[in-house]
């Protein structure tokens, strides 16, 4: 029905998105929107423009020839990847769609598949690709700060979702 670009990881998950759309493997690419962080209220408040990341993904669809009336953007905000695979589902359950492709990094693919499983199970399907223009080594994670903490985050939130999710995203902070 659709590739889906997860938030985060600028500008390789729209670069994927986009290699992928070419490819003719779905007519759309859906864009979902995180929610706005208190960091960005405060910036807000004080006047200063804000460029929200589905803006830069956007872009780069655009860029690398996704027609604009193909991007679509999905809801009001979500916080985490639960968000995002229960929004997916319910665009997917309104649109009549049966399988999805969802565009995500190299070391949050397996949380995303196990996400998807524990939230919605096999029906839709979802399948998911990983950036692979998008800097990460995983025969060597553990020798730079940002793979080691993409490594160590992505083990958290697997027992997150085999533990049925008892930690929540801190929404009382819009």
């Amino acid at each position: 029905r659709a590739i889906v670009v997860l938030g985060g990881r600028l500008p390789f998950r729209a670069m994927e998105a986009a290699s992928i759309y070419r490819e003719g493997l779905a007519p759309e690419v859906w864009l979902t929107k995180e929610a706005v962080a208190p960091e960005e209220q405060a910036l807000q408040r004080l006047g200063v423009a804000i460029v929200r990341g589905e803006a830069y993904n956007r872009e780069v669809l655009e860029r690398l020839g996704v027609k604009p009336e193909a991007i679509r953007l999905l809801g009001d905000g979500v916080w985490n990847t639960v968000d995002e695979v229960r929004l997916i589902a319910g665009e997917l359950a309104r649109d009549g769609g049966d399988r999805v492709i969802i565009v995500t990094s190299m070391a949050h693919s397996r949380r995303v598949r196990a996400t998807w499983a524990a939230i919605v199970g096999v029906s839709p399907r979802a399948i998911v690709r990983y950036a692979r223009g998008e800097p990460y080594d995983a025969r060597r994670w553990w020798r730079n700060t940002r793979d080691a903490l993409d490594v160590s985050r992505e083990v958290f939130g697997l027992m997150n979702v085999w533990a049925g999710f008892p930690v929540q995203p801190d929404r009382s902070r819009r």
